[in-house]
């Protein structure tokens, strides 16, 4: 957001606004990095909030315990960010953290691995978090992380692909867990239609082409 407005400054040609607002991205991204980043893990991992660790009014003490370590899609949306994709070496181990997370699946990337059925969760994938962790990888500018972007954005195809031949509509969400399945689970029916499947399928196709050298049936 603070690149976005430095860059509008910029166009209207307030420097003072510029230099303001690129001060201010640098330090999101350093509390970014901060609070969020596990080593460890080698993704930006979720953080809880503790009141037993109140200092004083709207003030915390940073603890590791509190961040949730657990494999999320949300982990790795932060490559999608040009400020956290130019660390080459951290780039590097958050591609092995996430080829061996247990997210990414035959259909896509899973939301997370919780199996509660509730519609966020396993075995559900969403294509707004394809979409993101697809670009990040393409951003990160390294073979592997290229070819792992085609790789997910043809499986994310094919399964939308296969669920629109057999059902003739595209569908919010849809299970990674085997191609051409849509999702369920949550409060409500799985809705028909839809905006962002629709945004994302043609995204990825603008950025790969129709894959002409891939079947894109289900492979059993």
């Amino acid at each position: 957001m603070e690149l976005d407005i430095g860059f509008l400054a910029g166009v209207l040609g307030k420097k003072d606004l510029v230099e303001l607002f690129n001060e201010a991205s640098k330090a999101r991204k350093d509390s970014i990095n901060s609070i969020f980043w596990n080593e460890e893990v080698g993704q930006w991992c979720d953080y809880w909030l503790n009141n037993n660790n109140i200092i004083s009014e709207g003030v915390h003490k940073w603890d590791s315990l509190n961040q949730n370590k657990g494999p999320f899609a949300s982990n790795f949306i932060p490559l999608w960010i040009d400020l956290f994709n130019k660390d080459h070496g951290r780039v590097e181990k958050v591609i092995t953290s996430f080829k061996t997370s247990g997210l990414l699946c035959p259909a896509g990337i899973a939301t997370t691995l919780n199996k509660t059925g509730q519609q966020w969760d396993y075995p559900n994938g969403w294509a707004p978090l394809q979409h993101m962790i697809v670009e990040g990888l393409l951003k990160s500018g390294t073979h592997d992380g290229k070819s792992l972007a085609k790789d997910i954005a043809m499986r994310w195809l094919r399964t939308n692909y296969a669920v629109y031949n057999k059902t003739g509509a595209m569908y919010e969400k849809y299970d990674v867990e085997k191609c051409g399945i849509y999702g369920g689970g949550g409060e409500y029916v799985a809705q028909t239609g839809f905006g962002w499947s629709n945004g994302v399928v043609l995204a990825l196709l603008e950025e790969f082409g129709w894959p002409e050298d891939c079947k894109m049936d289900c492979q059993e």
